[in-house]
């Protein structure tokens, strides 16, 4: 295991070290100096894209230096190329590593969305956090934070305040049996186990192994160890992996998990072929291949539970088992994110993650912007847990499973989509409160 710990976050991570903006402060007034340091970071991060990003050739020429562009943040969303790239993103230094590499947040721990009522529920909530401590589960409903009532329209983000220690909120829920529990919590770092919920499931006389898995961290590593331990002690016929919430991360993650999952017959094959710019293509275009593990699932084939939150390494772990295994997707279309990206620090100060290339699986299948395409489509279930074998889109799972046929025929569009509340960058990836 130990190996496993030191991969890369990305295929590649670059630190860049500038000291262009670190002037004296007896030659300068302050307000020179901060706009030295802005005109510093501004420059550096146009130059990188200027070279890395994917679409460099789509980019507007700017001026970085220009007292419009406030920060990075503002050089960045002048230079997106839309509508195409609505991933590239800049966080502090802090949030990357706390994120990739101890799987950690500040908040509160649970996502949620609107079901067809107009009730807030719990989507999926973390089992290290406070919350989940009281009892709070998925398909809880949230009825009330500080007083207001949640509805749709109502931005639940604002409600529960800044993202720091201490930020304390009062909430309002109501429990499966109809109860009222309130409490008050404050906002602290939270530890997102990546394994929300793995279970051996008796269905028609098979045993399925359900795991619902969220992000793609360094500690993911270890927890998909024990869920294949625990897997192959009780004996399982069929793997059901759950993805619905999961919004990617770490592509070394998501080669593991297709490694344990396909076994010897994936050994060497290629997972993803990653494509660069014509810039960096000679030097960086590589093919990452599966990986031979002991300690595998020991199954034929995979059934995947997706909905438009669906992601990144989510997707990659899909398609790059296609080539060489039957995979079959419930629930809906995935997302769509056929690109990835690179990570470059700022000194302390900043992570700089712009989309620098794209990926394809071993028939050379990418460009899946429209999401992969879902074989049954079967609503999100937020009203009951995970495990249970009445929820919608586990229940076509476990059918399929029994009976070797989908209950209707395929849509030619996705279903309606939950209503999430918009997350951006990081938060995007991470998906929770």
């Amino acid at each position: 295991m130990e190996k496993k710990k030191y991969r890369f976050i990305f295929p590649l991570l670059l630190v860049l070290i500038s000291a262009a903006f670190l002037v004296s402060s007896c030659t300068k007034e302050e307000d020179d100096l901060d706009d030295d340091q802005r005109v510093a970071e501004n420059t550096e991060f146009y130059k990188l894209m200027r070279e890395w990003y994917y679409w460099y050739d789509k980019m507007p020429d700017i001026n970085p230096a220009s007292q419009m562009y406030r920060d990075v943040y503002d050089v960045m969303e002048a230079i997106r190329h839309l509508p195409l790239d609505r991933w590239s993103y800049i966080t502090s230094k802090e949030e990357f590593d706390s994120y990739y590499l101890e799987s950690k947040f500040i908040g509160y721990g649970f996502g949620s969305a609107f079901d067809a009522q107009g009730n807030l529920r719990v989507t999926f909530i973390f089992n290290t956090v406070g919350m989940y401590e009281k009892g709070v589960r998925r398909s809880w409903i949230l009825r009330e934070v500080n007083g207001t009532t949640v509805r749709p329209g109502v931005n639940i983000n604002q409600l529960l305040g800044a993202n720091e220690i201490g930020v304390s909120n009062n909430f309002l829920f109501i429990d499966p049996d109809g109860e009222e529990v309130a409490m008050t919590l404050s906002k602290d770092e939270v530890f997102m186990n990546t394994v929300l919920h793995k279970e051996v499931i008796e269905y028609g006389g098979i045993n399925a192994g359900y795991l619902v898995f969220k992000n793609f961290t360094t500690p993911s590593f270890d927890e998909l160890e024990e869920a294949v331990d625990y897997f192959n002690a009780e004996g399982i016929d069929e793997l059901i992996l759950d993805l619905r919430y999961n919004g990617g991360g770490q592509t070394n993650v998501a080669n593991f998990l297709a490694s344990i999952i396909g076994g010897e017959k994936v050994a060497d094959k290629p997972f993803a072929k990653y494509l660069y710019n014509e810039k960096k293509a000679e030097d960086h275009n590589f093919i990452d291949s599966m990986k031979y593990e002991s300690n595998i699932f020991n199954v034929d084939r995979l059934i995947t539970i997706t909905t438009r939150a669906t992601a990144s390494a989510s997707e990659m772990v899909i398609n790059g088992l296609k080539p060489f295994m039957d995979v079959y997707i419930v629930g809906d279309n995935t997302y769509g994110k056929p690109m990835g990206m690179n990570a470059w620090y700022y000194g302390d100060k900043y992570a700089f993650v712009p989309v620098t290339f794209k990926i394809a699986n071993a028939n050379g299948d990418g460009d899946y912007f429209d999401g992969l395409v879902a074989n049954s489509y079967v609503a999100d279930d937020i009203t009951r847990p995970f495990g249970d074998p009445e929820e919608a889109s586990l229940k076509e799972a476990l059918e399929f499973i029994v009976t070797g046929a989908f209950s209707g025929l395929p849509r030619k569009k996705s279903l309606y989509v939950q209503p999430f509340e918009e997350m951006k960058g990081i938060r995007a990836e991470i998906g929770a409160h």
